[in-house]
């Protein structure tokens, strides 16, 4: 796995032979400590792909949400279009915001819904760096240890913890101007204190950014019109009565505000319309707010550690996409008895999805060296949602026209529930060889119905009829399904050094089915989901720990492709077929001077559909490349530090990371024709001086000043590209207590 040593100036991890605390992010020769199995562990000792992050390293060097540092990890894309955007690991999407393919978990708990009707597939959670304490990256399916929705892979937060001890603060401020945009400004910061020395810490943070604009409308008259209002702020308690009870609760509230999506128009010759131009009447806007609660509690019992999470998340998400294709549907529903459409009027497609859910996970892991070792644990979560999705008309000032607001109008009310047991078994065949195996069992059960309104919901029907399709009807009434889904894992580890290690996996994941939406002519439901994955990796130091290796093959096989499939102009859900990824990913880091770290990663990854549903003939081919991913992506990075006198040092820093070609959609797909989209390279800079207590940094980000194309739609009949912020230059400024 390529494992990428943070980005430009963050210094490269240093692998050390004990395993820390669950709850600090590094042991003291500086690894990163992870708990992508369920218990702390070197990452070099993680037998599968993962890629770590200290919330600290982010937050030095200004990358502050899940684009900035997922770009640098070979491997990963992230799609942005159609919401707030989601990671895309080793290729695993069909270029569509259905379900969750990558989970989210925050502190153990799994965060956003997991099932299909309710946005996930748009919206993943993206929290600030100031609030952690690490992320944590796994390539390949989870689903043995983690359930649902993580059959391409998972991002795992871990929120910083309260000091039980002492005062600490810290406080960042970050002031940039845009070329072509306007200046930018963010504040962050975090206090921890003992309440009860050694006994009970309060923490809070929170931040406010502001990223200015840089895209024009000119239909609109609004300059700047892609700009965002962002805060957030977060609280945890500690506390910790015997040194074997340890007890952490922590909330969390957020709110995105992008007035405007980074869309640029793009010809078929690939170059813009109108540079850094979206002259269209109506864009796309995105706003979601979240409330979380998590409950942890740590018991160690001599033999084994007893842990309990508990959490409750209210997200609210709304939506507004451009829809150029109903702007003549809608005075065709006229002719079949809709209301007028005043002239001037716009059609958009506005998606609500507020979603609530309630999690609990109780677990024991073995915490002795005996030669077997366990995790063994029980799930359970309650979600409940009403999803709806309407088509509206819009005046020229981006009001709804009262008539037409909504012209057509899809209600969704779904409840999830699940219902797991999970376990694994590690036997240690002496200190250098070991064997796990996996297993999860979970049931799920789904309620549905679905209900169809708006003044043109009856010139719809009549439309339908017109076609000789049955109508839609007014509400479906309940729908009930189950499944019971099985999950797999088995991993051989083999250390031939205390820094070395050779390991195989094999683990499967799935993404839950469900009963569908009612649209005529379409089937009433679809399955889950899954994949299954072959991986084999190399992970290693050497030079006398001065340099790193770490290396990792896989093949997938993805079955029952969840994809949008279409009738009457509606569309629905099906299986669609299945498709195969193979690649290679690698990390060699060196350290050849006190103070300087070198990295480079390069990954491959070849996915294509191998075999198509009759059902799903206009939504992809055989043989069609899996979009939004790169056969080939890669990095440079160049971390340089010297003391200049007393405690201050002089910091020097760059990366640079190219990605190939790639495609926004489906080749075959007929419902969202394709776009291939070109490859690029992205060079940052920054440079400054650090102390014990104040940093100043000065970056310039995107150098070249490059209109990278990062991910788009064709939906609309036109190229929808969201491209990488120009060249962007700034200050930042840290103090720590």
């Amino acid at each position: 796995m390529a494992m990428l040593l943070v980005a430009a100036a963050m210094p490269a991890s240093v692998w050390a032979q004990e395993a820390a605390p669950a709850d600090s992010a590094s042991d003291q020769s500086g690894d990163i400590i992870v708990t992508a199995n369920k218990r702390p562990e070197r990452q070099l000792d993680v037998p599968s792909a993962i890629t770590a992050f200290r919330g600290s390293d982010l937050l030095d060097s200004g990358y502050t949400s899940l684009k900035d540092y997922l770009a640098l990890t070979p491997g990963v894309q992230v799609s942005q279009t159609g919401g707030g955007g989601a990671p895309v690991i080793r290729g695993l999407t069909t270029g569509t915001n259905l379900g969750a393919i990558v989970g989210i978990v925050v502190d153990g708990a799994p965060v956003g819904p997991s099932s299909s009707f309710n946005l996930g597939g748009a919206n993943s959670t993206d929290l600030d760096p100031i609030d952690l304490e690490r992320v944590e990256v796994l390539k390949g399916p989870q689903g043995t240890l983690y359930g649902a929705n993580t059959l391409g892979g998972l991002v795992s937060y871990t929120f910083a913890r309260p000091n039980l001890d002492r005062v600490t603060a810290i406080a960042r401020g970050e002031l940039s101007g845009t070329q072509h945009g306007g200046t930018s400004h963010s504040f962050r910061a975090a206090a921890s204190a003992p309440i009860v020395q050694d006994m009970l810490g309060l923490r809070v943070s929170g931040y406010i950014d502001r990223p200015s604009g840089f895209i024009d409308n000119s239909v609109a008259g609004i300059n700047n019109f892609n700009r965002q209002r962002n805060w957030g702020i977060n609280g945890s308690l500690r506390f910790e009565p015997t040194p074997e009870l340890s007890i952490n609760i922590v909330g969390f509230h957020q709110q995105v505000n992008q007035l405007g999506q980074d869309y640029v128009v793009y010809g078929a010759d690939r170059k813009p319309v109108t540079d850094l131009h979206y002259d269209q009447q109506l864009y796309s806007k995105y706003r979601k707010n979240s409330d979380v609660l998590i409950g942890t509690v740590d018991y160690d019992l001599g033999f084994a550690n007893l842990t309990s999470v508990s959490s409750y998340q209210k997200i609210d998400t709304y939506i507004v996409l451009n829809a150029l294709t109903f702007n003549a549907q809608l005075p065709v529903f006229t002719a079949f008895g809709g209301v007028p459409v005043p002239a001037g009027t716009a059609a958009g497609a506005d998606a609500k999805g507020p979603v609530k859910k309630f999690s609990q996970e109780l677990r024991l892991a073995s915490s002795d060296d005996g030669p077997l070792q366990y995790v063994l644990g029980a799930f359970y979560t309650y979600e409940k949602a009403r999803t709806s999705t309407n088509v509206v008309g819009f005046d020229p000032d981006f009001q709804e026209v009262p008539t037409l607001a909504p012209a057509i109008g899809f209600g969704v009310n779904d409840t999830y529930k699940e219902i797991a047991g999970f376990g694994n078994l590690t036997y240690k065949f002496g200190e250098a060889f070991d064997l796990t195996g996996g297993l999860r069992i979970g049931r799920i059960s789904q309620a549905y119905n679905q209900t169809f309104y708006g003044s043109d919901a009856a010139a719809f029907n009549n439309f339908l009829g017109f076609l000789g399709l049955d109508p839609v009807p007014a509400d479906t009434g309940t729908t009930r399904g189950s499944e019971t889904v099985k999950t797999y894992l088995l991993t051989a580890r083999y250390h031939f050094s205390p820094d070395g290690m050779v390991y195989a996996r094999y683990a499967t994941g799935f993404r839950p089915g469900g009963p569908n939406f009612a649209v005529p002519g379409l089937p009433p439901s679809f399955k889950s989901d899954s994949t299954e994955n072959f991986e084999g990796g190399l992970k290693t130091k050497f030079w006398d720990g001065k340099g790193t290796i770490d290396l990792s093959a896989f093949y997938m096989r993805w079955k029952d492709i969840l994809i949008q499939v279409s009738s009457g102009g509606l569309n629905a859900y099906a299986n669609g077929g299945n498709a195969r990824v193979y690649g290679v990913e690698g990390l060699l880091s060196l350290r050849p001077v006190d103070g300087l770290t070198l990295a480079a990663t390069i990954a491959y990854n070849d996915g294509k559909i191998t075999s198509v549903d009759p059902l799903a003939a206009a939504s992809l081919g055989v043989g069609d490349p899996l979009p939004n991913s790169a056969k080939w992506s890669g990095s440079l990075t160049l971390d340089y530090r010297t003391p200049i006198g007393g405690d201050w040092q002089a910091v020097v820093g760059g990366t640079a990371k190219f990605v190939g070609k790639r495609y926004t959609s489906l080749r075959s797909s007929l419902i969202n024709p394709f776009y291939l989209m070109p490859g690029y390279a992205l060079f940052d800079i920054r440079a400054g001086v650090e102390s014990d207590r104040v940093d100043i940094s000065l970056f310039v980000r995107n150098l070249t000043d490059k209109r990278a194309q990062l991910s788009g739609s064709g939906a609309n009949g036109i190229n929808e590209i969201i491209v990488q912020r120009p060249r962007t230059m700034g200050v930042a400024v840290m103090f720590k207590y």
